[in-house]
Protein backbone atom coordinates (compact mmCIF):
# COMPACT_ATOMS: atom_id res chain seq x y z
CA UNK A 1 0.00 0.00 0.00
CA UNK A 2 1.53 3.78 -0.80
CA UNK A 3 -0.08 6.96 -0.52
CA UNK A 4 0.76 10.20 -2.19
CA UNK A 5 1.43 13.47 -0.10
CA UNK A 6 -2.40 13.64 0.46
CA UNK A 7 -3.17 10.30 1.40
CA UNK A 8 -0.48 9.85 3.40
CA UNK A 9 -1.27 12.27 6.22
CA UNK A 10 -5.07 10.60 6.12
CA UNK A 11 -3.55 7.31 6.64
CA UNK A 12 -1.44 8.85 9.19
CA UNK A 13 -4.39 10.00 11.14
CA UNK A 14 -6.97 6.78 10.32
CA UNK A 15 -3.90 4.76 11.83
CA UNK A 16 -3.40 6.95 15.30
CA UNK A 17 -6.89 7.02 15.60
CA UNK A 18 -7.85 3.46 15.24
CA UNK A 19 -5.10 2.67 17.86
CA UNK A 20 -6.18 5.11 20.14
CA UNK A 21 -3.61 7.43 20.11
CA UNK A 22 -3.69 11.30 20.51
CA UNK A 23 -1.46 13.07 18.97
CA UNK A 24 0.63 13.99 22.10
CA UNK A 25 0.39 10.18 23.08
CA UNK A 26 2.00 9.40 19.41
CA UNK A 27 4.37 12.18 19.58
CA UNK A 28 5.45 11.26 23.06
CA UNK A 29 6.10 7.54 21.46
CA UNK A 30 8.13 8.93 18.74
CA UNK A 31 9.77 11.30 21.01
CA UNK A 32 8.75 13.83 18.72
CA UNK A 33 6.77 17.31 18.90
CA UNK A 34 3.10 17.16 19.24
CA UNK A 35 2.93 19.91 16.66
CA UNK A 36 5.17 17.64 14.13
CA UNK A 37 2.47 15.27 13.98
CA UNK A 38 0.04 17.46 13.30
CA UNK A 39 2.07 19.14 10.43
CA UNK A 40 2.62 15.27 9.20
CA UNK A 41 -1.15 14.74 9.12
CA UNK A 42 -2.08 18.33 7.26
CA UNK A 43 0.36 17.37 4.64
CA UNK A 44 2.33 20.37 5.58
CA UNK A 45 5.41 18.07 6.16
CA UNK A 46 6.75 14.43 5.50
CA UNK A 47 7.80 12.19 8.10
CA UNK A 48 11.72 11.25 7.66
CA UNK A 49 13.25 8.03 7.04
CA UNK A 50 13.85 7.29 10.65
CA UNK A 51 10.61 8.78 11.88
CA UNK A 52 8.83 6.47 9.00
CA UNK A 53 10.47 3.40 10.35
CA UNK A 54 9.24 4.14 13.96
CA UNK A 55 5.46 4.95 12.95
CA UNK A 56 5.74 1.30 10.98
CA UNK A 57 6.81 0.02 14.32
CA UNK A 58 4.18 1.42 16.64
CA UNK A 59 1.08 0.53 14.21
CA UNK A 60 3.23 -2.73 13.39
CA UNK A 61 2.57 -1.55 9.36
CA UNK A 62 5.14 -3.68 8.08
CA UNK A 63 6.79 -1.11 5.21
CA UNK A 64 4.39 1.13 4.71
CA UNK A 65 5.20 4.79 6.01
CA UNK A 66 8.49 3.59 5.06
CA UNK A 67 7.82 3.33 1.53
CA UNK A 68 4.95 5.98 1.49
CA UNK A 69 6.85 8.54 2.86
CA UNK A 70 9.94 8.16 -0.03
CA UNK A 71 7.13 8.26 -2.33
CA UNK A 72 5.72 11.34 -1.47
CA UNK A 73 9.01 12.79 -1.47
CA UNK A 74 9.58 11.86 -5.11
CA UNK A 75 6.49 14.23 -5.86
CA UNK A 76 6.96 16.82 -3.01
CA UNK A 77 10.26 18.56 -4.01
CA UNK A 78 9.30 19.22 -7.99
CA UNK A 79 7.53 21.49 -9.97
CA UNK A 80 4.17 20.63 -10.78
CA UNK A 81 4.52 19.72 -14.42
CA UNK A 82 7.08 16.67 -13.93
CA UNK A 83 4.42 15.19 -11.67
CA UNK A 84 2.86 13.32 -14.30
CA UNK A 85 5.65 11.78 -15.69
CA UNK A 86 7.07 10.53 -11.67
CA UNK A 87 3.57 8.91 -11.65
CA UNK A 88 4.12 7.08 -14.62
CA UNK A 89 7.78 5.97 -13.54
CA UNK A 90 6.90 5.37 -10.17
CA UNK A 91 5.22 2.32 -11.56
CA UNK A 92 7.46 1.48 -14.68
CA UNK A 93 8.60 -1.89 -15.74
CA UNK A 94 11.29 -0.55 -17.94
CA UNK A 95 12.59 3.03 -18.86
CA UNK A 96 14.78 4.04 -22.08
CA UNK A 97 16.80 7.32 -21.45
CA UNK A 98 19.02 9.53 -23.38
CA UNK A 99 21.08 12.22 -22.34
CA UNK A 100 23.18 14.57 -24.17
CA UNK A 101 24.14 16.96 -21.81
CA UNK A 102 23.94 15.43 -17.77
CA UNK A 103 23.64 12.13 -16.01
CA UNK A 104 19.94 11.18 -16.29
CA UNK A 105 17.94 11.77 -13.33
CA UNK A 106 17.42 7.90 -11.86
CA UNK A 107 21.07 7.70 -11.48
CA UNK A 108 22.23 10.70 -10.16
CA UNK A 109 23.96 11.09 -6.63
CA UNK A 110 23.36 13.72 -3.72
CA UNK A 111 26.03 15.93 -5.17
CA UNK A 112 26.15 15.74 -8.67
CA UNK A 113 21.52 16.21 -8.52
CA UNK A 114 22.39 19.38 -5.90
CA UNK A 115 25.23 21.25 -8.42
CA UNK A 116 22.97 20.79 -11.35
CA UNK A 117 19.89 22.13 -9.59
CA UNK A 118 21.89 24.77 -7.58
CA UNK A 119 24.39 25.84 -11.11
CA UNK A 120 22.05 24.94 -13.76
CA UNK A 121 18.74 27.55 -13.36
CA UNK A 122 16.66 24.99 -12.90
CA UNK A 123 13.44 26.62 -11.37
CA UNK A 124 12.75 24.36 -8.40
CA UNK A 125 10.30 25.24 -5.10
CA UNK A 126 13.27 23.77 -2.64
CA UNK A 127 16.55 22.91 -3.30
CA UNK A 128 17.10 19.86 -0.70
CA UNK A 129 13.74 19.20 -0.97
CA UNK A 130 13.71 18.62 -4.87
CA UNK A 131 17.69 17.48 -4.33
CA UNK A 132 15.61 14.56 -1.54
CA UNK A 133 12.88 13.33 -4.13
CA UNK A 134 15.55 13.01 -7.27
CA UNK A 135 16.87 10.41 -5.27
CA UNK A 136 14.45 8.68 -4.07
CA UNK A 137 12.70 8.23 -7.16
CA UNK A 138 15.87 5.55 -8.02
CA UNK A 139 14.31 3.25 -5.49
CA UNK A 140 12.38 2.16 -8.43
CA UNK A 141 15.80 0.17 -9.69
CA UNK A 142 16.14 -1.23 -6.30
CA UNK A 143 12.64 -2.56 -5.45
CA UNK A 144 12.24 -6.12 -4.02
CA UNK A 145 9.25 -7.20 -6.61
CA UNK A 146 9.77 -6.70 -10.32
CA UNK A 147 12.98 -3.81 -10.26
CA UNK A 148 12.32 -1.68 -12.92
CA UNK A 149 14.98 -2.71 -16.24
CA UNK A 150 16.86 0.78 -16.87
CA UNK A 151 18.24 1.38 -20.34
CA UNK A 152 20.48 4.63 -20.23
CA UNK A 153 22.42 6.26 -23.07
CA UNK A 154 24.18 9.27 -22.50
CA UNK A 155 27.04 11.28 -24.53
CA UNK A 156 30.56 10.92 -24.07
CA UNK A 157 30.33 14.82 -23.00
CA UNK A 158 28.07 13.83 -20.08
CA UNK A 159 31.07 12.32 -18.50
CA UNK A 160 33.91 14.85 -19.32
CA UNK A 161 31.39 18.24 -18.18
CA UNK A 162 32.80 19.46 -14.55
CA UNK A 163 29.59 19.46 -13.12
CA UNK A 164 30.47 20.33 -9.29
CA UNK A 165 34.50 20.22 -10.00
CA UNK A 166 36.60 16.71 -10.20
CA UNK A 167 35.13 15.22 -6.32
CA UNK A 168 31.53 15.28 -7.98
CA UNK A 169 32.38 14.01 -10.87
CA UNK A 170 34.29 11.18 -9.71
CA UNK A 171 32.27 10.06 -7.06
CA UNK A 172 29.27 10.06 -9.83
CA UNK A 173 30.63 8.71 -12.44
CA UNK A 174 31.94 5.62 -10.21
CA UNK A 175 28.40 5.42 -9.02
CA UNK A 176 27.31 4.51 -12.33
CA UNK A 177 29.80 1.80 -12.67
CA UNK A 178 28.32 0.02 -9.42
CA UNK A 179 24.47 0.89 -10.91
CA UNK A 180 26.09 -1.07 -14.00
CA UNK A 181 26.52 -4.24 -11.76
CA UNK A 182 22.87 -4.43 -11.02
CA UNK A 183 21.22 -6.79 -13.49
CA UNK A 184 18.92 -4.82 -14.70
CA UNK A 185 20.53 -1.63 -15.30
CA UNK A 186 22.90 -0.74 -18.42
CA UNK A 187 24.39 2.38 -19.87
CA UNK A 188 25.90 2.95 -23.46
CA UNK A 189 27.91 5.54 -24.54
CA UNK A 190 27.51 7.81 -27.58
CA UNK A 191 31.30 8.74 -28.20
CA UNK A 192 32.78 11.94 -29.04
CA UNK A 193 34.22 10.72 -32.20
CA UNK A 194 30.36 10.39 -33.44
CA UNK A 195 29.19 13.50 -35.41
CA UNK A 196 25.95 14.81 -36.15
CA UNK A 197 23.29 12.21 -34.54
CA UNK A 198 19.23 12.34 -33.62
CA UNK A 199 20.45 12.87 -30.06
CA UNK A 200 21.56 16.37 -30.70
CA UNK A 201 17.89 16.87 -30.89
CA UNK A 202 17.98 16.68 -27.18
CA UNK A 203 17.37 14.41 -24.32
CA UNK A 204 13.95 12.20 -24.06
CA UNK A 205 12.72 9.12 -21.96
CA UNK A 206 10.27 6.33 -22.48
CA UNK A 207 8.42 4.26 -19.57
CA UNK A 208 6.84 0.70 -19.97
CA UNK A 209 3.65 1.06 -17.42
CA UNK A 210 1.07 -1.93 -17.51
CA UNK A 211 2.23 -3.04 -21.05
CA UNK A 212 1.93 0.55 -22.79
CA UNK A 213 4.66 2.81 -23.34
CA UNK A 214 4.51 6.39 -22.58
CA UNK A 215 7.10 9.57 -23.43
CA UNK A 216 8.53 12.57 -21.53
CA UNK A 217 10.45 15.39 -23.36
CA UNK A 218 12.24 17.85 -21.29
CA UNK A 219 12.85 21.70 -22.48
CA UNK A 220 14.44 24.71 -20.85
CA UNK A 221 11.15 25.85 -19.08
CA UNK A 222 9.39 22.96 -18.45
CA UNK A 223 8.67 19.24 -19.97
CA UNK A 224 5.86 17.35 -20.99
CA UNK A 225 3.95 13.98 -21.04
CA UNK A 226 3.75 12.23 -24.61
CA UNK A 227 0.43 9.89 -24.81
CA UNK A 228 -0.86 9.68 -28.05
CA UNK A 229 0.51 6.02 -29.21
CA UNK A 230 1.87 7.59 -33.08
CA UNK A 231 4.11 9.89 -31.40
CA UNK A 232 5.42 7.82 -28.90
CA UNK A 233 6.59 5.19 -31.62
CA UNK A 234 7.91 8.09 -33.37
CA UNK A 235 10.18 8.55 -30.41
CA UNK A 236 10.75 5.47 -29.85
CA UNK A 237 12.32 4.86 -33.55
CA UNK A 238 14.13 8.20 -32.53
CA UNK A 239 15.43 6.63 -29.13
CA UNK A 240 16.39 3.10 -30.91
CA UNK A 241 18.96 5.24 -33.32
CA UNK A 242 20.66 6.71 -31.40
CA UNK A 243 21.01 3.84 -29.30
CA UNK A 244 22.54 2.36 -32.68
CA UNK A 245 25.36 5.40 -32.13
CA UNK A 246 26.40 4.26 -28.72
CA UNK A 247 29.12 1.94 -28.06
CA UNK A 248 28.09 -1.69 -26.55
CA UNK A 249 27.70 -2.19 -23.10
CA UNK A 250 31.43 -3.23 -22.07
CA UNK A 251 33.20 -0.70 -23.85
CA UNK A 252 30.80 1.97 -22.81
CA UNK A 253 31.80 0.47 -19.24
CA UNK A 254 35.42 0.78 -19.57
CA UNK A 255 34.98 4.49 -21.08
CA UNK A 256 32.92 5.09 -17.98
CA UNK A 257 36.01 4.00 -15.56
CA UNK A 258 38.54 5.68 -17.54
CA UNK A 259 36.77 8.66 -17.16
CA UNK A 260 36.19 8.24 -13.49
CA UNK A 261 40.09 7.60 -12.71
CA UNK A 262 40.42 10.96 -14.96
CA UNK A 263 38.54 12.59 -12.31
CA UNK A 264 40.59 11.56 -9.07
Amino acid sequence: MSFHNGGLGRFLKFARSKSGFTQEQLAERLNVSTSLIAKFETNRLIPKSDTARHLDAVFDSGDTFQESAAEARAFSGDSVWIRPWLEYEQYATMVRSFQPTVVPGLLQTEEYARAILRDAGTRVPDLEETVASRIARAGILRRDEEPCRLFAVVDEAVLRRPVGGPKVMSGQLHAIVQACALPNVSVAVVPASVGAYPGLNGPLALATVDGRNVAFLDDPLDGRVVEDPDRVAALEEVWESIREYALPAQPSLELIMEAAESWS
